[in-house]
């Protein structure tokens, strides 16, 4: 009997791990992007009988996407950037408090929501 209980438990987790939850996915046009870097200061530190400083530089990565019915305005959360097409369309879906794009290599890129703009029917 117990051979049998350690195979069936790794089975129950692999299917569990298998079955991702599905995702609403959602279509959007990329009307600008805006990737750029400042200067946000500088941290200090004795090295010995001497003082290092180093800079410190800041990633933004603002785009913009409008649906349908909304224009939205996401700020992109993380170290790596994705560079989006302006003007064309891009697949995104809602995780929780973040919208989620996938690059070419299907990696994640999460965006948090900075604004949001209703758009009125004409």
């Amino acid at each position: 009997m117990k051979p049998f209980v350690i195979p069936a438990a790794v089975l129950l987790l692999c299917v569990l791990v298998a079955a991702e939850k599905q995702h609403d996915w959602e279509q959007g046009v990329v009307k600008s992007q805006d990737v750029s870097s400042y200067n946000a200061g500088a941290v200090a530190m004795p090295i010995g009988t001497s003082v290092a400083a180093v800079p410190i530089t800041r990633r933004s990565n603002v785009v913009v996407v409008e649906t349908a019915t909304v224009r939205y305005t996401w700020s992109e959360v993380g170290k790596n950037t994705v560079i989006l097409p302006v003007n064309g369309t891009v697949n995104f879906y809602r995780d929780g408090n973040f919208f989620v794009v996938l690059d070419t290599n299907n990696k994640k890129h999460k965006f948090s929501l900075v604004g949001m703009t209703s758009l009125s029917p004409n």
